[in-house]
């Protein structure tokens, strides 16, 4: 009976071994291939952020047409692509990891140049192109509303090719996003600014926000 006895702990000891050994293999395996895409996703956006500043030079610098469709739509599809390379970021390691962040604040820059390129050329072609500023909170208790907002803006893009929607994080601890809420007076999560000089506090309808653009 007593060597049962010791034959079965023998079995419980090994068991658990094994299951120890699994475990810490399968989180390596983890940490390593989400270490290799964050990398690779990091090395995507600064070539993409590296298109961006060099299509505006284009014509800032080299006097290319600042009406070309292709150039607005090149530089237009390169932020796309880097907004979609945040939300992967925020879902693989969360949106308080320090690198995400660092990666946002990056975005926010990018967000920042391109309003500027569409500002600019709202002024010199005839084909207008409408922006709406969105600013939103991560945090737990204003996440639903900003979700909601989100999802009307959703709908609002894909009715409308001549909108454009630059969503900024309230909460990134940034000098730039310091000076861009103060630039704006804003104080609270939900706000729109269409145009650059339509507020709209907290939006409950797609009429609400379509019936500022022009």
């Amino acid at each position: 009976m007593v060597n049962r006895k010791f034959q079965s702990k023998s079995r419980y000891i090994k068991a658990f071994l094994i299951a120890t050994f699994v475990f810490v293999l399968g989180f390596a395996m983890s940490y390593g291939v989400s270490y290799i895409e964050l990398s690779r996703i990091n090395d995507l956006q600064q070539s993409i952020n590296y298109e961006i500043f060099s299509d505006k030079l284009d014509y800032s610098l080299f006097g290319e047409d600042i009406c070309s469709i292709e150039s607005y739509n090149e530089i237009s599809k390169d932020l796309g692509i880097q907004g979609r390379i945040i939300d992967d970021l925020e879902n693989r390691f969360g949106k308080e990891d320090r690198t995400v962040l660092f990666r946002k604040e990056f975005y926010t820059l990018a967000l920042i140049e391109h309003f500027e390129f569409v500002k600019e050329r709202n002024l010199m072609c005839k084909d207008f192109v409408n922006t709406i500023l969105f600013f939103y909170s991560n945090d737990y208790e204003d996440l639903q509303d900003s979700e909601k907002i989100g999802r009307l803006l959703e709908i609002i893009h894909s009715k409308n090719e001549n909108v454009v929607i630059y969503s900024f994080d309230i909460n990134l601890r940034s000098k730039l996003m310091k000076q861009l809420l103060n630039k704006y007076g804003i104080d609270k999560d939900g706000i729109l600014i269409i145009n650059n000089n339509q507020f709209i506090d907290g939006p409950r309808t797609i009429e609400e926000i379509e019936s500022n653009l022009k």
